[in-house]
């Protein structure tokens, strides 16, 4: 007979570049994995450039339902590459609104059923600064920066809202930054990077 494993409760952060970058120095997935330091594994799902399509797309793999062991918590963190605006081109990270609504619903709906003791977290957009948007833009491609923005902090609050009413339709957690930070003093400066 094997010996017992010793296993700890699992939690993963699954979303896209705000969640790969998470574990980064100060980063809120380096301060998940200090705080439950020998209590929880901490485990790292996240994918710059990713929006929830992309989410369902590869959640299956990710998330196996014959896995041995399921994960206790989901903090699902998707929103800003969906509320991108559309390219012309209709190619980019744009989801329609309806479509992110959706798309949260079925990723948690998917999630919950992986077992009984799985529990999700949806984790709303948070707020754009836009002035440093653009400044972040103009530094980062010069004079081929576009003078115009690829998102807006009015489309990122209606993400968020969409977000809020995913998590009150499945019975999931939310976490709502769009709001929370903007209550914060000076949030586009001690919040934002």
């Amino acid at each position: 007979m094997p010996p017992p494993r010793h296993t700890r409760p699992k939690f993963v952060l699954f979303g896209a570049s705000m969640t790969e970058y998470s574990f980064s120095q100060g980063g809120w997935g380096a301060g998940l994995a200090n705080i439950y330091c020998r209590k929880a594994d901490i485990v790292l799902r996240g994918f710059r450039g990713w929006n929830t399509r992309r989410a369902i797309e590869e959640m299956k793999k990710i998330f196996p339902e014959d896995a041995e062991e399921q994960p206790d918590l989901v903090v699902v963190f998707f929103g800003a590459n969906d509320a991108a605006f559309a390219m012309p081109s209709g190619q980019g990270q744009h989801v329609p609104l309806s479509e992110f609504e959706d798309n949260l619903c079925r990723i948690a709906t998917y999630l919950q059923g992986l077992s009984d003791k799985t529990r999700v977290i949806l984790t709303t957009p948070p707020p754009i600064y836009e002035a440093a948007r653009l400044e972040y833009g103009r530094q980062k491609y010069g004079e081929q920066a576009a003078n115009y923005l690829d998102r807006s902090n009015e489309r990122a609050g209606k993400y968020a809202a969409a977000c809020r009413s995913a998590a009150q339709k499945v019975g999931a957690g939310n976490i709502d930054l769009w709001t929370s930070i903007q209550q914060q003093p000076n949030w586009f400066t001690t919040c934002l990077t």
